[in-house]
């Protein structure tokens, strides 16, 4: 399991946000807490952060 320290985390987490034009402390939560069960595998994440975001908005939606 690999563990990142507070830095690297807030790196891995402002870079993901940015590169997804998102805003707001739910998103980092949600991309930390995913991070976390991942082992911070960037395509991991990414490919779990775009479903979770695809079902939010459906969910919004209806």
């Amino acid at each position: 399991m690999v563990e990142l320290d507070k830095e690297q985390e807030k790196a891995f987490v402002n870079e993901l946000m940015e590169d997804n034009e998102l805003k707001g402390a739910s998103k980092k939560r949600l991309i930390k807490f995913l991070g976390n069960k991942y082992d911070w595998d960037r395509q991991r994440v990414q490919f779990r952060l775009t479903r979770a975001l695809i079902a939010e908005r459906y969910a919004a939606s209806h």
